[in-house]
């Protein structure tokens, strides 16, 4: 696969939007990427934060991402329901019990194993396609990315509420679709994140479609007159 590929779409996407940040692509692996480091140990909501502003490749198992939400909603090591609960209960303190905590993940999407490794890096150093791509936005930015993945139509919008970053990769991948990720707090504290910043996940192929579509919708280089009076 030719690398350009990928610099320009990503070059794209950022002088289109405006964006700080270069999006990250999220690949599922049973190898891991030889140019990247597979001894970094951090939670997946540091990484993301670190590859952004280091422009650098992590290799992710269970055995270097030390989070246990995290081997958990990236299908590293998906764990029991009640150990997920225990997390957000009596560590983050999201829900006001055990019962509560266990009623609302049921009723989100379930991590599965889709490889060895999860592979976090820009996506200009990608070499083959990505899972997905996430984006480092703000509101406005987000209303806008969002607004070019649906140019060709769109379904209703699912959000879960408390939800970490790694959920996002869980949560994308199985609406097959975008996600917004408010940044939990807990998140917030842990990494260098902007009080407006959110991230926008999608599939790769969702993220392709979106850049297809720059020139001709409103969301990305196309204008329109104002409503008529």
């Amino acid at each position: 696969m030719n690398m350009s590929k990928f610099v320009g779409q990503a070059e794209t996407i950022m002088r289109t939007l405006g964006l700080e940040w270069e999006p990250l692509a999220v690949r599922f692996s049973d190898e891991a990427d030889a140019r990247g480091d597979s001894t970094r140990k951090l939670r997946i909501c540091e990484a993301f934060d670190v590859v952004r502003r280091e422009r650098t490749i992590l290799n992710f198992s269970k055995e270097n991402c030390i989070c246990p939400g995290g081997r958990h909603f990236t299908g590293l090591e998906p764990l029991p329901l009640e150990t997920v609960a225990g997390v957000w209960t009596r560590g983050h303190k999201a829900y006001e019990s055990m019962d509560v905590a266990l009623a609302s993940l049921r009723k989100q999407p379930q991590p599965i194993k889709r490889g060895d490794f999860v592979i976090l890096g820009p996506l200009s150093d990608s070499e083959i396609d990505p899972s997905m791509v996430a984006l480092f936005v703000n509101p406005e930015q987000a209303d806008r990315v969002l607004g070019l993945a649906s140019f060709k139509g769109a379904e209703p919008f699912t959000f879960y509420p408390v939800n970490n970053i790694c959920s996002t990769i869980t949560n994308s991948l199985a609406k097959d679709g975008p996600e917004i990720n408010f940044l939990a707090m807990h998140s917030r504290k842990l990494a260098n994140w902007s009080p407006n910043e959110l991230i926008i996940a999608m599939p790769f192929r969702t993220f392709e479609k979106a850049l297809d579509d720059i020139s001709r919708s409103e969301y990305g280089t196309e204008r329109t007159e104002g409503p008529k009076v």
